[in-house]
């Protein structure tokens, strides 16, 4: 992998016409403007294959941006996973609470696929994706032949998840409120549910327990729409423990982006990090002509948690 790695960018048509540090601050928010003032000044930064000095430069659509960092650290993470499956065609692994599934944004070796890639020494295909504070169950074709028999009829892949919410739920219920960006948002690439929003969803849940005050609950999407259960659920009016983005008070995100994780944010979220977990996950391997439901264990960090807060769960 290589350390000057570069990042390149097609300007979209919902960015044209801004300026080229705003532009940057919105499309890769894990530097703040100012960071990518600085970088612009110090030639850091391509427009269109040109070095440019100044940061009033205004992008337009179609333009390439492309950066090359000086020596950009990557956040730790945590490698720790276990194999709950594996076959000729697929491995499927529970992931911890804090590593991302593929490179994006300032991850880039420090992944679950770099990881798994460098170990078993082959090319492996992601099938679906975990944010990176979930944990739970992520499933990767050994192949392109077999990534693409599952990737081709997705939407018959059951999944299931736990998450541990803020106020006691009802026993059972569902979301069927389409998604879309997040309006009047601070949060660039928030999500939100409206009547209105052009991404059908629909999620249904059922309470597991409850002390009164939080709630163990599980989910099951029916569809696939980013972030769609933590949307659902903040819409619901039980926000995920420990969910930065999706919480009733989004300073919580700004400040986690500006400064990064501590013992106060992680106080003021409510756990450490987004308490959902990725728990079954059911598909149909073609080649055996079989199906499969995958159980990933609670991690140990969720299990305290729910311990700690006295709910009842049979995963633990």
């Amino acid at each position: 992998m290589r350390e000057d790695r570069i990042l390149e960018s097609s300007v979209l048509d919902i960015y044209h016409g801004l300026r080229i540090d705003q532009y940057l601050a919105k499309r890769f928010s894990y530097l703040s403007r100012s960071a990518w003032q600085k970088e612009i000044e110090e030639g850091r930064v391509l427009l269109n294959g040109a070095k440019i000095k100044v940061r009033n430069k205004k992008v337009s659509r179609g333009d390439i941006v492309f950066y090359v960092p000086s020596s950009l650290k990557e956040p730790e993470v945590d490698f720790n996973f276990t194999i709950i499956f594996e076959n000729e065609n697929y491995i499927a692994v529970n992931k911890s609470g804090n590593i991302p599934v593929h490179p994006s944004g300032i991850f880039y070796r420090n992944t679950l696929l770099s990881e798994l890639e460098s170990r078993f020494a082959t090319k492996l295909y992601p099938l679906h994706r975990l944010d990176r504070e979930t944990s739970g169950v992520v499933l990767f074709g050994k192949n392109a032949a077999a990534a693409s028999a599952v990737q081709s009829d997705f939407s018959s892949v059951s999944k299931e998840y736990i998450a541990v919410v803020r106020g006691c739920t009802p026993e059972e219920w569902a979301v069927e409120v389409p998604i879309g960006n997040a309006r009047n948002s601070l949060i660039q690439k928030k999500r939100e549910a409206y009547p209105g929003a052009f991404e059908e969803a629909l999620t249904h849940f059922k309470r597991l327990s409850t002390n009164g005050e939080f709630s163990l609950v599980r989910a099951n999407p029916v569809t696939g729409r980013m972030h769609q259960i933590r949307v659902h659920l903040l819409y619901s009016g039980y926000p995920i423990l420990g969910d930065k983005m999706y919480s009733f008070d989004e300073t919580i995100y700004i400040d986690f982006v500006r400064h990064g994780n501590s013992n106060e944010l992680a106080l003021r979220a409510g756990f450490t990090r987004c308490a959902l977990h990725s728990l079954r996950l059911e598909f149909f391997d073609r080649f055996n002509s079989c199906s499969y439901n995958l159980l990933a264990p609670l991690t140990e960090d969720l299990k305290e948690l729910v311990e700690n807060l006295d709910l009842k769960c049979e995963f633990c």
